[in-house]
C-alpha cells in the first residue's frame, strides 16, 4: 500500500510541475484543489513571464477558499497597482473590503471592476460574485446576480454554471424552486464539460443533503471514471459512506484522499472534522490524539479535541486543551474558537476569562442570538448585574425575545439591583411560561418579601404555589422548602389565627431542618 500511495505521490509532483499556466491553476482552485492551486501558483510567482497581479490575486483565492485568510490578505494586497488600476485589481480591493465587512466599499470597487471591463468579461463578474458568496455568503442576491451576468455573457462555461448551481441552491432554504434550477445547472455543466468531475460532485453533494446517500455514491464514482487522481472527490465518498453507515469503507477512501494530497494538512483533519460535525465526539478526540503524537503543534487538533471535550462536559479536559491552543504560535484563529472557548471558560468556572472571549466573539458576530444570550449569563455569574440586564435587552431587541432560562436570569439581576418591582414581573413571566417549575414561585415569593409591608404578606400566594410544586420532592427542594413553610405557618397563625394549620406547617418544616429557627420558635407557642 505504501508503495502505491508513494507513487500517487510522485505522479502528482511530476503534474505538478509540468502544470505551469495560470489557467491551470484557476482550474485547481475551481476544482477544490487548493493545495495542488498553490504549487503551481508559486511556481509562477518565480515565472519572469508571468504576470504576477494576477498570479497573487488567485494565490489569495487560494488562501482565502483553504481557511486561511489572513494569508489571503496577503496576496491580495499586491494585487492592485494604482498606476494601472486594473479591473482585477480593483476585484482584489474588493474582497479586501469584504473581509473587513465594509460593503460599501467592496461595491464600490466591483463596480469600478466591471466599469473597465464595459461589462463584457464574464470571469470579472464570476469573480465578483464569488467574493459574494465564498467563503462565507457575505450576499446571497449579489452573488447571484453577478453569476448570472456572467453566465449572460458565456453561457458554455462550466464553473460559471457549477457556482450558479451552488448559489441557488444556497438559496433553496427560502424558495423550494431553487433546489432544482441548482440540479439544472449541474446537471448541464456535466453535459458541457464531460472531462470535468467537478458537476457530478455537485451533484452528488446535492443527494448527501437529500439524504439520498445511494445516489450521491454513485455521483462520485461516476467522477472517479473521469479522474481518479482528483483528491476531493475520495474525501466526499468518505463522507457519504459514512453517512450512510458503510464505515468499512470510509477509511480506505480518506486514505486515498491523504495520499493524493502530500504535505497538505488540511486533507489530514478532514476525518476528524467529520466526526465532530457527526457528534462522533470520542472519536474525534481518539484521531486528534493520535494526530497530535504526530505532529505535537497542530492547532487544529488541538481545536476539535477542546470542543469536543465541551461537547461530552468535560469541561476541565476542554480548558486544559482550549489553553494549549491558545499558546500555540502556529494557530490561525476563526471566529468559532472565540464562541466555544468563551463557553468553556464559563463552564470551567473562569469567569474573567468567558467575559474576553465572549466580547470578542461578539464584536465578529453581533447578531448571534445564542452568544447574546450566554453573555448575558456570564454577566450575571460575574455580579455585573446591571450590565447583564442592558445585554438581555439588547437580545430582547435584536432577536425578539428571550428563552426560559435568560428571563430567569433576568430576573435575578433585577433583584439582585433592588429593582423588585422588574423582578416580580419578569419572574411573573418565567412562572407563565414554566407552571411547574418551582424555581420561579421561589424567587417570585422572595421578591415580594421586599414589597409593600411585612404584615400585607405579598409573598403569601408565591410561597403556597412553591410548596403545592416542590413539595412532593422534599429532598430535592430541602433548602427551601423549610422556609416555605414557616412562612405560610406564619400567615395561617398571625393573619388567619389558624394555630392548627400554622402548626401543621410548622411541623413540615422542622422535619426537613430541625434547626429552622422561624419554626422552633413558633412550636414553643403550642
Amino acid at each position: 500500500m505504501k508503495k502505491v500511495f508513494s507513487m500517487v505521490a510522485l505522479v502528482l509532483s511530476l503534474y505538478v510541475l509540468s502544470a505551469q499556466t495560470l489557467q491551470d491553476a484557476q482550474h485547481e482552485i475551481d476544482n477544490e484543489n487548493y493545495f495542488r492551486a498553490k504549487q503551481i501558483l508559486s511556481k509562477l510567482m518565480s515565472d519572469p513571464a508571468a504576470n504576477k497581479a494576477d498570479v497573487a490575486y488567485y494565490m489569495g483565492n487560494a488562501y482565502l477558499k483553504s481557511d486561511d485568510a489572513d494569508s489571503a490578505l496577503v496576496f491580495y494586497k499586491k494585487v492592485f497597482n494604482p498606476e494601472t488600476k486594473t479591473a482585477i485589481g480593483h476585484v482584489a480591493l474588493g474582497r479586501i473590503a469584504l473581509l473587513s465587512k465594509n460593503t460599501t466599499e467592496a461595491t464600490v470597487n466591483f463596480t469600478r471592476a466591471t466599469q473597465l471591463t464595459k461589462q463584457k468579461n464574464a470571469n470579472i463578474y464570476y469573480e465578483i460574485g464569488d467574493a459574494y458568496f465564498t467563503p462565507k455568503v457575505v450576499s446571497l442576491s449579489a452573488a447571484i446576480s453577478n453569476f448570472e451576468s456572467a453566465y449572460a455573457l458565456d453561457n458554455k462555461n462550466c464553473q460559471i454554471m457549477i457556482a450558479l448551481g451552488d448559489a441557488y441552491l444556497e438559496n433553496s432554504s427560502t424558495d423550494n424552486t431553487m433546489g432544482g434550477k441548482a440540479m439544472n445547472k449541474y446537471e448541464a455543466a456535466a453535459d458541457a464539460c464531460k472531462t470535468n468531475p467537478l458537476a457530478l460532485i455537485k451533484m452528488g453533494r446535492l443527494a448527501v443533503r437529500g439524504r439520498i446517500y445511494d445516489q450521491a455514491i454513485e455521483s462520485f464514482n461516476k467522477a472517479l471514471n473521469i479522474d481518479q487522481k482528483y483528491p476531493i472527490v475520495y474525501k466526499e465518498l468518505a463522507e457519504a459512506y459514512y453517512l450512510s453507515k458503510q464505515y468499512d469503507k470510509v477509511k480506505p477512501n480518506y486514505e486515498k484522499y491523504i495520499a493524493l494530497s502530500p504535505g497538505d494538512n488540511q486533507a489530514k483533519t478532514s476525518l476528524i472534522t467529520l466526526y465532530f460535525q457527526s457528534k462522533e465526539y470520542d472519536k474525534a478526540i481518539e484521531e486528534s490524539t493520535r494526530g497530535l503524537a504526530n505532529d505535537p503543534s497542530n492547532y487544529v487538533f488541538q481545536r476539535v479535541i477542546a470542543f469536543s471535550n465541551f461537547e461530552l462536559k468535560r469541561y476541565k479536559e476542554a480548558a486544559e486543551t482550549s489553553a494549549k491552543f491558545w499558546a500555540n504560535p502556529a494557530k490561525k484563529v476563526k471566529d468559532i474558537d472565540y464562541i466555544y472557548s468563551a463557553r468553556i471558560a464559563a463552564q470551567a468556572g473562569d469567569t474573567s476569562a468567558a467575559l474576553n472571549y465572549f466580547k470578542v466573539a461578539l464584536e465578529n458576530d453581533s447578531s448571534n442570538c445564542d452568544l447574546l444570550g450566554e453573555y448575558g449569563k456570564v454577566l450575571f455569574q460575574a455580579k455585573h448585574f446591571t450590565e447583564s440586564i442592558a445585554q438581555y435587552a439588547l437580545k430582547k431587541d435584536k432577536c425578539g425575545k428571550l428563552n426560559s432560562v435568560e428571563v430567569f436570569y433576568l430576573g435575578r439581576c433585577y433583584y439582585s439591583v433592588g429593582d423588585s418591582l422588574m423582578a416580580d414581573t419578569t419572574f411573573a413571566e418565567f412562572t407563565q411560561r414554566n407552571p411547574t417549575s418551582p424555581d420561579g414561585y421561589m424567587w417570585r415569593a422572595m421578591t415580594n418579601l421586599k414589597i409593600g409591608k411585612p404584615e400585607d404578606f405579598n409573598a403569601y400566594p408565591y410561597y403556597l404555589k412553591y410548596i403545592e410544586v416542590a413539595g412532593s420532592d422534599p429532598v430535592k427542594y430541602k433548602r427551601n422548602l423549610p422556609d416555605a413553610y414557616s412562612y405560610v405557618g406564619i400567615y395561617s397563625f398571625e393573619k388567619l389565627k389558624d394555630k392548627e394549620k400554622a402548626k401543621e406547617y410548622f411541623t413540615k418544616s422542622l422535619e426537613i431542618d430541625p434547626t429552622n429557627t422561624i419554626a422552633v420558635e413558633y412550636m414553643k407557642q403550642f
